[in-house]
C-alpha cells in the first residue's frame, strides 16, 4: 500500500493562531534544549538551572530590551515586504544608515536642542534615510529588473563600510575608531524605546489588515499576474512597501542609537540585528503585529546567551540550544498556515 503525503496550505477559515503555535513551539524547544544538557560540561542539571535561573532574573530580561526596537520594527517591515515576495534582507543596512543619522544629528546640530524639539526630528530624519535606501532598492527591482535580495546585501556592506569610514575619519573621537557619545538629554529610556516600537508595528498592522495596501499585497504574492490583471498597481504596491519596510528599519537604527549604543564604533561584520528580523518576521508568520512576540524571543536570546556564558559552556554549544529553540518555534508556526495531509 503506497501512503501518499503532502504538505498543504489551510483554508482561510482553518488557519490558526501563529502566535499560540509558536508559544507551543518554544516550550518543546526548550525542553527538548535542557535534554542536550547531557552533552555539556555542565550536565543536564546544570543547564535546567542556567534555565532556571535566566527565567526567574529579571536582569536578563531587562538587558535585551535595547534590542526590541531594531529587530522588532526590521521584522515589521520585512513582514510587509515578503507578503508581497519582494524579498529584500537590506533592514541591516537601513538600521545602521538609521544608525549614522541619529548620531550626526544628535552630536553635530541639535546638541543645544531641546530634547522634545530634536528627538522627533531625528527619529523622523533617520526613518527618511531609510525609507530612500529601500526606495532605491525598490526602484532597481520595478525599473530595472535587479534582484532585491543581491541589491539589498551589496547595499548593506556599503552602509557598513560608511561606518567605518565615519568613525576612523571625519567623526573619530580620541585614538580609538569610535565617535564621541550622544548628548545625555538626547538620550530614550529602553522603555520608551519599546513602546514607540510597538506602537509603529500596530499602525502597520492597520495597514495591512484594514487598507487596501494589505489586499495589494497579499494578492502580488499570491499571483503578480492576476493581481495586475485585476487592476493592482504592481510597481506602485513594490516601491510602497519597499519605502515602509526602509523607513521603520531606519526609524529601529536610530532608536537604538539614542537608548542604547549612544556611539558609532567600528564594525568588521554586520551588527546582525536587521538580520536577526528577517528570522523574527517568518517566525511571526509575515504578520506585523506577531512580530513583538517574535522579536521579543528573539531578543531574549542575546540575553540567555550571556546567561549561559556565565555557567562556562561554549558559543558552539550555546549556538546549538538557540537553533533547537528557534527551530521548534519555526515548525510550529508553519502549520498555522500549512497542514500535513495523509493519503493511502
Amino acid at each position: 500500500m503506497v501512503v501518499d503525503i503532502k504538505v498543504v496550505e489551510r483554508s482561510y477559515e482553518e488557519y490558526r493562531n501563529p502566535v499560540l503555535l509558536g508559544l507551543l513551539g518554544l516550550i518543546g524547544g526548550t525542553l527538548v534544549s535542557i535534554l542536550l544538557g547531557v552533552l555539556s560540561p555542565i550536565g543536564l542539571r546544570g543547564l535546567a538551572s542556567a534555565f532556571y535561573d535566566f527565567i526567574t532574573s529579571p536582569e536578563y530580561w531587562l538587558i535585551s530590551l535595547p534590542y526590541f526596537a531594531p529587530i522588532s520594527l526590521s521584522a515589521a517591515g520585512l513582514a510587509l515586504a515578503y507578503q508581497a515576495r519582494f524579498i529584500t534582507i537590506g533592514s541591516e543596512g537601513q538600521m545602521m544608515l538609521g544608525m549614522i543619522i541619529a548620531f550626526g544629528l544628535s552630536y553635530y546640530i541639535f546638541s543645544t536642542y531641546s530634547s522634545y524639539v530634536a528627538i522627533p526630528i531625528i527619529l523622523v530624519i533617520s526613518a527618511l534615510g531609510g525609507l530612500l535606501l529601500g526606495l532605491l532598492i525598490g526602484f532597481l527591482r520595478v525599473y530595472l529588473g535587479a534582484n532585491e535580495t543581491l541589491t539589498s546585501l551589496m547595499l548593506n556592506y556599503l552602509i557598513l563600510s560608511i561606518v567605518n569610514f565615519l568613525v576612523a575619519g571625519p567623526w573619530q573621537s580620541g585614538p580609538f575608531t569610535k565617535t564621541e557619545l550622544v548628548p545625555y538629554h538626547l538620550r530614550l529610556s529602553d522603555y520608551l524605546s519599546v513602546l514607540l516600537s510597538i506602537f509603529v508595528i500596530i499602525i502597520l498592522d492597520y495597514l495591512y489588515s484594514y487598507t487596501k495596501i494589505g489586499v495589494s499585497l497579499v494578492a502580488i504574492g499570491k499571483s503578480r499576474r492576476a493581481a495586475i490583471t485585476y487592476g493592482i498597481p504592481f510597481s506602485y504596491t513594490i516601491l510602497l512597501v519597499a519605502s515602509l519596510s526602509g523607513a521603520v528599519a531606519g526609524l529601529g537604527g536610530s532608536l537604538y542609537m539614542l537608548s542604547e549604543q549612544y556611539q558609532l564604533q567600528s564594525i568588521e561584520q554586520p551588527l546582525g540585528y536587521g538580520y536577526m528580523g528577517i528570522l523574527a518576521a517568518w517566525l511571526a508568520g509575515l504578520r506585523p503585529i506577531a512580530t513583538i512576540a517574535s522579536s521579543f524571543l528573539l531578543s531574549l536570546f542575546y540575553s540567555f546567551s550571556v546567561s549561559l556564558q556565565l555557567f562556562g559552556l561554549s558559543s558552539s554549544f550555546i549556538l546549538a540550544v538557540d537553533s533547537v529553540i528557534v527551530l521548534s518555534v519555526v515548525i510550529a508556526t508553519v502549520f498555522s498556515r500549512y497542514k500535513l495531509v495523509v493519503r493511502r
